[in-house]
C-alpha cells in the first residue's frame, strides 16, 4: 500500500473507499445453502414427471411407470481472498488507520467475490448425472435474440422482457416464482427511453416501479442494477459478452440458481513474525453457484454502448 499522497494528512470522518461495487446485490436473488460435507456436493435432485394412465379395459394390467432421476452437482472451487501486509513505515507516515482500511478493502473483496461466483455459476457449465460427471454448457435455446422487437440488433427493450417472460412460461415455471434480471446502466437508460416507460398508463398496465431514476420492476421482473463489465469481477466481463460483442443479460428465477458456501468467511488480523511483526489482514470465502433446471434461466442479447 502506498501512502505517498496521504503522508502527514489528518483524516477524521472523510475516509472512504474508491468508487467500486462494495455490496453483494445478487445474494438475495438466489437460493443459498451451506454444505461443506464434500469437495463435490449435490445441490438438487430432479425427478421426472409421471403421466396419468386411463383405466380403459376390464381386468387390465397395471401400467407401471419409472420416472427419471437426475442430480445437479457443485464442485468446490478455489478460495477467493484478499490479503495485505501493513508496512510499519507506511503507518508511521500517515494518520490513517491502515489496518482499518485493509479490513474495509477485504469486506469489499468478499462481496464482489460472491457476485463473481454467482455469475460464473450462471454462465458456466451445469454438472449433472448420477455421479456428477455430465457437463452441460449453457443451452443454445435459452437466448432471447438481439433483434427482438426491432428490425435489427438493438439495445434492451420491453419486447425482450416480454419474450423472456414467455420463455419461462413455456417451460412451466410457476407464475409465483421470483423473476430476476441484471440491468446495466445502459440497459436502464434504453428502457427509460421507450416512450411508454414513464407514462402512467404504462406503469399501471406493465407494473413499472421506479426508484432514483432506476427501473426496479417491470412486466413481472425484478431488476438488479449491476455493471457486467466490471473489471474487478474476474472473468465475468468476458462471460457476459458474446463473440459479436453483444451484452448477455442474465435472467432467472430464485429457485433456478443456487449458491453454496463451503466457507462464508475466513478472516485473520494479526502480527506476522516473518515480516518483522508487521500487522497483516486476510479475508477469504469459498463458494460456487450453479443453475438448477435449465428452463428456469436464460439470456437476453443486447447491443452495448
Amino acid at each position: 500500500m502506498s501512502v505517498e499522497n496521504t503522508q502527514q494528512l489528518k483524516y477524521k470522518n472523510n475516509l472512504e473507499m474508491e468508487l467500486q461495487l462494495q455490496t453483494s446485490p445478487l445474494e438475495e436473488t438466489v437460493t443459498i445453502t451451506d454444505d461443506a460435507s464434500s469437495s463435490k456436493i449435490k445441490i438438487k435432485d430432479i425427478v421426472g414427471n409421471g403421466e396419468p394412465q386411463e383405466d380403459d379395459e376390464r381386468e387390465g394390467d397395471t401400467r407401471w411407470q419409472r420416472p427419471g432421476y437426475d442430480g445437479v452437482w457443485l464442485p468446490k472451487p478455489n478460495e477467493l481472498y484478499y490479503a495485505e501486509i501493513i508496512e510499519n513505515s507506511d503507518q508511521l507516515q500517515t494518520a490513517i488507520d491502515l489496518k482499518g482500511t485493509a479490513v474495509m478493502n477485504g469486506a469489499g473483496v468478499i462481496n464482489r467475490s460472491k457476485t463473481r461466483r454467482i455469475l460464473q455459476g450462471f454462465y458456466g457449465n451445469r454438472i449433472t448425472g448420477k455421479d456428477g460427471t455430465v457437463v452441460n454448457p449453457f443451452p443454445a435455446n435459452n437466448y432471447i435474440p438481439v433483434d427482438t422487437g426491432a428490425a435489427a440488433a438493438t439495445k434492451m427493450n420491453t419486447a425482450k422482457l416480454i419474450a423472456a417472460g414467455a420463455f419461462l412460461t413455456r417451460n412451466y415455471v410457476p407464475d409465483e416464482a421470483e423473476r430476476w434480471m441484471v440491468l446495466t446502466a445502459d440497459d436502464n437508460t434504453a428502457l427509460l427511453g421507450e416512450i411508454p416507460a414513464t407514462s402512467s398508463d404504462f406503469k399501471e398496465a406493465f407494473g413499472g416501479t421506479f426508484e432514483n431514476g432506476k427501473i426496479t420492476g417491470l412486466l413481472g421482473w425484478r431488476f438488479k442494477h449491476l455493471e457486467l463489465d466490471n473489471p474487478l469481477l474476474g472473468n465475468v466481463p468476458a462471460l457476459a459478452t458474446d463473440a459479436n460483442s453483444y451484452r448477455l443479460n442474465p435472467f432467472w428465477v430464485k429457485s433456478g440458481l443456487v449458491l453454496n458456501f463451503w466457507q462464508r468467511l475466513r478472516s485473520r488480523v494479526g502480527e506476522i513474525p516473518e515480516k518483522r511483526f508487521m500487522p497483516g489482514v486476510l479475508a477469504g470465502m469459498t463458494a460456487a453457484a450453479s443453475r438448477t433446471q435449465e428452463g428456469m434461466s436464460g439470456i437476453i442479447r443486447n447491443v452495448k454502448g
